[in-house]
């Protein structure tokens, strides 16, 4: 819950910059041999519209940590990595959605958190290409990581989004899910408690029990 609000806050305040910008930024605070094993990385991000905020932060919190040079390098490409695979997932999912850093970002993480690729791009496809998914996917993947199954989440935080419920009240499922975990309730029964304690309408049942469930790849 704590990342989950750290996430919120950081797609609150967030300010996009252009690439010149953050690499000059980071060029003042981290060494140079450092800095010049990572501008192409950094370059490279840029020219593929990568969001380069969180790259320079993983940066950061390298040198913070006193980490080797080679390991903040390796980490930041690892970094690169995925939220180029989560670009292009969301991009491929539906093309005509902006292409918005904090839903590139928020997809990331949700598959760093064990949500699978194809759920992320079925919540793509299924709610309307202007909707901001950086919530319901940084919900998505606090569920996943309780021991929610995958795809019963996502048809849940689908039915969410768009039967309008804010997103403001889907940020509290995850602590209220905890609630019900602690005293022992199974992840999808502790997922439909939460819901009913937040006076959010459950969705129909389906055949994997909370929630309509669909195939991954299907566009109906």
């Amino acid at each position: 819950m704590v990342r989950l609000l750290a996430l919120v806050s950081w797609m609150a305040t967030a300010a996009p910059q252009l690439p010149g910008q953050q690499t000059s930024g980071l060029a003042t605070r981290l060494d140079q041999a450092t800095y010049a094993a990572l501008r192409p990385i950094l370059e490279a991000a840029g020219r593929d519209s990568i969001p380069l905020r969180p790259l320079e932060a993983k940066a950061l919190e390298g040198t913070a940590k006193r980490r080797p040079a080679a390991q903040i390098v390796a980490a930041v490409q690892r970094l690169a990595q995925e939220l180029q695979q989560a670009r292009l997932l969301l991009r491929q999912a539906a093309p005509t959605a902006p292409d918005a850093e904090g839903d590139i970002v928020a997809a990331a993480e949700a598959m760093r958190r064990g949500v699978p690729a194809e759920e992320v791009a079925a919540l793509r496809r299924r709610v309307p290409p202007a909707t901001s998914l950086e919530i319901p996917l940084a919900v998505l993947g606090e569920l996943v990581q309780r021991g929610v199954p995958a795809a019963e989440a996502r048809a849940v935080i689908e039915h969410m989004v768009n039967s309008g419920v804010p997103q403001a009240r889907m940020v509290e499922i995850p602590s209220h899910v905890d609630v019900a975990l602690r005293v022992g309730a199974p992840p999808i029964t502790a997922l439909g408690s939460a819901l009913q304690s937040l006076g959010i309408p459950v969705p129909p049942p389906g055949p994997g029990g909370l929630g309509p469930r669909r195939p991954p790849g299907d566009r109906g």
